[in-house]
């Protein structure tokens, strides 16, 4: 019997994430192929800072959050403490959340606990928090590790825009649906929102720990100093509703200023990039199988995986094997295709 097709359309770290946990589970039994219009360098994923904290997402999805987050932590710690984890720039980092409130989703993290006195005068207005020790990814390295490993199993990659699902239809028994903002207009989605973030990067090489500044009163703006392995990430805005991708002078003064009051010794950091991307938020991350299309009448079945706000690198493995048991579900129902 020849093996079945599957399809993920999309090529950022949900897409590409999702496409190797596929051949991962089903091995030789089907052919995967990617199809997108855009791939790392230009995805919106290789802005993400790889940091690992749920952010921009509904605290009343917590149950998922903290499964799909939980999963990905343990893969990218194992990532880490396997021989690739200098090719993907896994890291543990520890660091300080300043914060008048408890910061959620992080019963995860290593050694979190409350800021003592000392620590939370590193905050030049003096501010509580806690302090806790996650993981980071190197999102430009992963993605290109991510691609190469999908190619060597066998992976088939599609350069190619889409305007509907249905396009591919006619050709794969399943689709996976991981176009992120994109669905906005895909699938005429109006619960999908972009959230704008706009980040500096730096060399500052005497950076070792993060630091996030969270402001309750003002949620749009949060300061966040995060040091990967090749350079480190300032930022940043959280600005709903806001499609514009070009660098805006005020927030470029905003986060500048605000990461240089936090450590003043990044006055002296070389800027090396400025990077303005749209994340998709959704009222509910969407990882699920369309009910309108589940394979059975002789279309493709599809599954959606997209909508992760800010938590797209923080959530991505744990997504992607949700969205696999999916797919495994919809091809044991899936009529074959005669004509592949």
């Amino acid at each position: 019997m020849a093996p079945q097709q599957v399809c993920v359309v999309g090529a950022g770290v949900s897409g590409l994430s999702t496409a190797v946990s596929i051949q991962q589970e089903l091995s030789s039994k089907v052919v995967v192929s990617i199809v997108a219009d855009k791939f790392s360098p230009e995805t919106t994923s290789d802005g993400s800072g790889g940091f690992w904290g749920p952010h921009l997402v509904n605290p009343d999805q917590a149950d998922d959050i903290n499964k799909w987050g939980n999963e990905t932590f343990d893969y990218i710690f194992d990532l880490f403490r396997s021989e690739h984890g200098g090719d993907v720039g896994a890291q543990l980092i520890s660091g300080y959340c300043f914060s008048n409130s408890a910061i959620p989703f992080v019963d995860k993290c290593i050694g979190v606990r409350n800021l003592t006195k000392e620590e939370s005068n590193i905050h030049p207005d003096t501010k509580n928090g806690q302090t806790l020790t996650t993981v980071m990814i190197d999102v430009k390295a992963y993605l290109p590790w991510l691609m190469k490993k999908f190619q060597a199993n066998g992976g088939i990659v599609l350069k190619r825009k889409i305007s509907s699902l249905d396009e591919l239809s006619p050709y794969y028994d399943v689709i996976v649906n991981c176009t992120g903002l994109g669905a906005h207009y895909l699938l005429d989605d109006h619960d999908l929102r972009p959230v704008r973030g706009q980040v500096f990067r730096v060399r500052a090489p005497w950076i070792k720990h993060f630091y996030v500044d969270i402001d309750e009163s003002n949620p749009e703006n949060e300061i966040y100093i995060l040091p990967g392995a090749r350079e480190v990430v300032l930022g940043g805005t959280s600005q709903v509703g806001d499609w514009n991708t070009q660098v805006d002078s005020a927030d470029r003064d905003l986060i500048w200023n605000g990461c240089c009051k936090l450590l003043p010794s990044l006055k002296k950091a070389e800027v090396l990039e400025e990077w303005v991307g749209l994340r998709p938020q959704r009222t509910r991350i969407r990882v699920e199988l369309d009910r309108k299309h589940t394979g059975r009448e002789g279309n493709a079945a599809i599954v959606h995986n997209y909508g992760h706000g800010g938590s797209g690198v923080t959530l991505h493995w744990g997504c992607a094997q949700e969205a696999t048991r999916l797919v495994v579900r919809a091809l044991k129902n899936a009529i074959p295709k005669s004509n592949l």
